[in-house]
């Protein structure tokens, strides 16, 4: 019994013509000795899926034990270094010039270059400037303000004139922003003491009001200053109690 789908052999007609024979007998002759196409419906190899699963399992223990400690339940932006491929954090606090690197790497580097040279006419250089590591006028106060409020107009780097603009970085907390000073600081061949979150909190404090970038002829007018041991701005000096006046004996 031929299926539904089976063409209909037509009887052969001896008295056609032979170039009017039927072409879709001939075709379905042929086609009842032929079998029917597979392509595309074979099963996947039993051997494939085990291949498979067996690289899946594999990357799964290989990212437990090498993931660099990563958690999804931890969130910590200063962390720097990782105990094996545990969670536990590395002993002591992170380095501030490992952060400060990470931290200049990905806001200054583009002016300033990777050399803290910068670029001729454009950008000052960083190495062995006056402006990060003290001298002539410029102290640690004019620095920290600088990456606090921004600087504008021409200014002086090491006897040569640049007239560019510097943008403030007063979004970055203050842990950053000593970071970033205290490696400029030491890297490069400068050799300038470290600069403290609680030095640059005290500076921030000191311009909370200040709303414009600085210049170099506002910068000179306020006093140098040097970071001192603890790190923190020196308070002002307190005027001591006077002792109370004697009274004259009974």
């Amino acid at each position: 019994m031929s299926s539904p789908n089976t063409p209909q052999e037509e009887p052969f007609n001896e008295s056609q013509p032979e170039n009017e024979v039927n072409i879709v007998n001939i075709h379905a002759s042929i086609l009842r000795e032929r079998e029917e196409p597979r392509d595309g419906y074979e099963p996947i190899p039993l051997w494939l899926i085990t291949v498979f699963f067996a690289v899946i399992f594999w990357a799964g223990i290989y990212l437990a034990y090498y993931s660099g400690g990563f958690s999804k339940e931890v969130y910590n932006p200063d962390l720097v270094s990782w105990q094996g491929g545990g969670s536990a954090v590395a002993a002591g606090p992170p380095d501030p010039k490992v952060i400060g690197k990470r931290l200049y790497t990905q806001n200054c580097l583009v002016c300033h270059q990777s050399s803290g040279q910068g670029v001729a006419g454009q950008f000052p250089t960083l190495v062995d400037s006056e402006w990060v590591v003290g001298g002539d006028w410029v102290g640690d106060n004019h620095l920290v303000k600088v990456l606090l409020h921004g600087l504008g107009g021409p200014i002086q780097v090491k006897g040569a004139t640049y007239n560019n603009a510097m943008p403030p970085w007063s979004q970055l907390k203050d842990e950053q922003i000593a970071a970033i000073l205290t490696y400029i600081r030491s890297e490069w061949g400068n050799n300038a003491l470290p600069i403290t979150p609680e030095y640059v909190k005290t500076i921030r404090d000191q311009s909370q009001d200040r709303s414009d970038p600085w210049t170099q002829k506002d910068l000179k007018a306020i006093p140098s200053e040097t970071i001192p041991a603890g790190g923190a701005a020196p308070a002002p000096a307190e005027t001591a109690p006077s002792a109370p006046a004697e009274q004259p004996a009974a």
